[in-house]
């Protein structure tokens, strides 16, 4: 594989992706992208048409959407041992859970922040409250989310609980708080977060 490009701003989600890259090991080039800037984000429209990041050149291709981000890296190195194969215990699992962060969770917070009830079943992300209970369950008496060892999916629904803990969006059980811990305290998460860091612009 030769050495991705990750369109990158600084304090988005982009230190996700390059977290994940990071864990893989993965030779990668940041190609810095400011989309605040409106010129910077106009521009970059003629690589992603959303204009958001993080987007990953690979080879020929460009991924967008951070949880896919995460599952392309984690199944384009099976080495680092980050996804169940297919057809293994715990694949249907990890895909769950891959996007149960920006389906489920991230809708649901912005409800409960915004102040709207709508039917929980009448919408794909039902409410804040079953999000808490389905987490709850899932991390009570184990430290990952799938098989019980570190995956993709802890990186990208763990930067989204770290995330709205930090603003507190979300509760701080304690199940939620050990397990973003955990999270943070790798030393890939570590590096990623002082790349970005020094990236961003000083207050």
């Amino acid at each position: 594989m030769s050495e991705y490009k990750l369109y990158y701003c600084p304090q988005t989600r982009c230190r996700t992706a390059l977290w994940m890259l990071e864990e893989v090991g993965a030779p990668y080039k940041l190609v810095p992208v400011n989309v605040r800037d409106e010129i910077e984000s106009e521009a970059f429209a003629a690589i992603s048409s959303m204009r958001k990041v993080p987007a990953l050149q690979a080879c020929d291709e460009l991924i967008t959407e951070t949880a896919a981000i995460c599952l392309f890296l984690a199944d384009a190195h099976p080495a680092a041992q980050l996804a169940p194969a297919i057809g293994e215990a715990g694949r249907a699992s990890l895909i769950r859970w891959m996007f149960f962060g920006s389906a489920v969770m991230e809708p649901a917070s912005f409800d409960k922040a915004s102040g709207r009830e709508a039917p929980a079943g009448a919408i794909g992300w039902g409410n804040w409250e079953r999000v808490l209970n389905t987490l709850h369950k899932a991390l009570d008496g184990q430290f990952y989310l799938v098989n019980d060892r570190f995956s993709a999916a802890d990186v990208a629904l763990g930067s989204t609980m770290g995330f709205l803990m930090n603003f507190n969006m979300m509760e701080k059980d304690p199940v939620f708080v050990s397990y973003v811990e955990r999270l943070t305290s790798r030393p890939a998460y570590i590096k990623a977060s002082e790349i970005d860091a020094s990236h961003a612009e000083p207050a």
